[in-house]
């Protein structure tokens, strides 16, 4: 894989662009969406342009009936769980708070890892755990002063990240058998039937006579964010490897942070920063040295949040 500069490198880093700024994309949509009725019309956008691109590429959508079941939970929680609870929680609170908590999606992986007893925790790991959940608290207390709404929003985002933080556990078992992108496009399928399910009371409530430029953000939250960023960021890791792709992510937090404040006009005090920085340093011992992993990203995610951050938003 080498240290070279080349194709890998470019994609994940157009796939950090994309997740970073989808959570400035979709705070501004709420401006007239509801939450869950923009999630699921996006998921049902991008599982149908993942199926349509796994038809041009000539990808196998095959998978074992007894690993079906599996791979639809990983979906359920990965896609549909998660997306309930970012997509909510980002009605409550700023997309600066937000890209930050679910930034400790592997500080949360680390620690199910650790009581599973599947990997021992290390004396650096438990001290990132530890700072991790402290920027958050500083962070939210920051944001808010423990305000209910704001404790609400920071609450879910924080369940989002925990949902997100199961598929590495979950995943491993079938990505020995099947190609990472069969796997998330299945359970892309199934979490976004349960997120259809779960939002479509907002969907039969939402106006859809919307302006152009929320369609647009719509759309970049689909197949930008969506589509493409789980086809760029899984191509990236098929070229340079997971943890070469684990470096970059941590340019997700950060960039998300600074398009919130220019494009929303977010304010940063000095104790968001001090909660930010204290976050990042806990995610950075959490996930040094990278485990193989560690590459499935957290959303915007996103995602989109594996395809993080999901994707980001």
């Amino acid at each position: 894989m080498g240290n070279v500069f080349g194709l890998g490198d470019v994609l994940v880093l157009v796939t950090v662009v994309l997740w970073a700024s989808s959570f400035t994309v979709i705070k501004a949509a709420y401006d007239e969406f509801t939450p869950l009725a923009f999630a699921a019309v996006r998921f049902a956008a991008a599982s149908a342009g993942m199926l349509l691109l796994l038809a041009l590429l000539r990808r196998p959508l095959v998978i074992a009936r007894r690993d079906l079941l599996y791979a639809a939970l990983i979906g359920v929680f990965h896609v549909g769980l998660y997306q309930i609870f970012f997509s909510t929680g980002l009605r409550y609170t700023t997309a600066s708070n937000s890209v930050l908590i679910i930034a400790v999606s592997p500080v949360i992986t680390a620690l199910l890892v650790w009581v599973t007893r599947a990997e021992p925790l290390g004396w650096r790991q438990g001290t990132g755990i530890g700072l991790a959940f402290l920027g958050v608290f500083l962070l939210v207390q920051a944001g808010g002063s423990l305000s209910p709404g704001h404790l609400r929003g920071d609450l879910l985002t924080l369940l989002a990240a925990a949902s997100y933080a199961v598929t590495p556990v979950m995943v491993l078992p079938l990505l020995r058998r099947y190609a990472t992108i069969t796997v998330m496009a299945i359970g892309m399928v199934f979490g976004t039937l349960l997120l259809i399910v779960a939002g479509l009371p907002e969907v039969l409530r939402q106006s859809w006579r919307v302006s152009p430029g929320a369609w647009a953000q719509l759309a970049y939250a689909a197949f930008g964010a969506g589509t493409l960023g789980y086809l760029f960021w899984y191509e990236g890791i098929g070229r340079i490897g997971p943890t070469r792709v684990a470096a970059y992510s941590y340019l997700m937090p950060v960039l998300g942070v600074a398009m919130a404040v220019l494009a929303l006009h977010e304010v940063l005090t000095s104790r968001h920063l001090v909660g930010a920085g204290v976050t990042l340093v806990g995610v950075a011992l959490t996930r040094w040295p990278a485990r193989p992993q560690e590459g499935t990203p957290p959303a915007g995610r996103q995602m989109e949040t594996v395809p993080a951050r999901r994707e980001g938003g």
